[in-house]
C-alpha cells in the first residue's frame, strides 16, 4: 500500500490523509473551478468556500480515524458538490461587441476645450501633432477652421481623462 498524502484545506487546521488519486481528483476539480470562474471577481473566495466544503465532508467521512480518503470517496464528495460554473451569468450584449472609438473632448491636459486631445485619443495620434496640424490649418484657412473647432467644442461630450476615455471605449456596448 502506498504512503498516504496529507491534504490541507481552507478552514481546517488538520490535514486529511488521502491517496494520490484522491489528491489528483481534488486538484483537478479546484483547477476546473478556477478556470470556470476566471472572469468572476469573487473567484478566489468561491474556491476557498469550495475547499472548506470539501474539508467539512472529509471531516465527517474520516472522523477521528487515520483512514486515508480514497479516489472513489473523493469522487463521491466532488460529485455531491457538483460542477462549478460562473456565479453570475454575464449579461449578453445584443450586438456582442465593444463600444469602440468615439468623438469626445478630454479635460485632462486640455489647452482650449480639449478638442485636439479628443481627436488624438480617437485616432491614436500624439496630441502635439494634432495641435500643430490644427494650428497650421487654422492659419492657412484664414481662421475658417476655428468655426468647426467651436462647433466641436459645443457639441462633443466631455470625458474627464484619457484613461476614462479608454475605459469607455473598451466597455461592452449595451443598446
Amino acid at each position: 500500500m502506498t504512503e498516504p498524502i496529507s491534504i490541507r484545506l481552507t478552514g481546517h487546521g488538520a490535514a486529511f490523509p488521502a491517496t494520490r488519486e484522491a489528491r489528483d481528483a481534488l486538484r483537478q476539480y479546484l483547477d476546473d473551478a478556477r478556470r470556470a470562474l476566471r472572469s468572476d471577481p469573487d473567484a478566489d473566495e468561491i474556491v476557498r468556500d469550495l475547499e472548506s466544503a470539501v474539508g467539512d465532508r472529509l471531516s465527517a467521512l474520516t472522523g477521528s480515524g487515520d483512514d486515508s480518503v480514497t479516489g472513489a470517496q473523493m469522487a463521491a464528495i466532488l460529485a455531491e458538490l457538483g460542477p462549478v460554473g460562473p456565479a453570475r451569468p454575464t449579461a449578453p450584449s445584443p450586438e456582442g461587441r465593444l463600444r469602440g472609438r468615439f468623438w469626445s473632448r478630454i479635460n485632462e491636459g486640455k489647452w482650449f476645450g480639449g478638442v485636439c486631445l479628443g481627436i488624438a485619443a480617437y485616432g491614436g495620434f500624439r496630441v502635439d501633432w494634432v495641435r500643430t496640424v490644427v494650428l497650421l490649418l487654422t492659419i492657412l484657412t484664414g481662421g475658417l477652421l476655428a468655426v468647426p473647432y467651436l462647433v466641436l467644442l459645443l457639441v462633443l461630450p466631455v470625458v474627464p481623462t484619457v484613461t476614462d476615455y479608454e475605459r469607455q471605449r473598451d466597455a461592452q456596448r449595451y443598446t
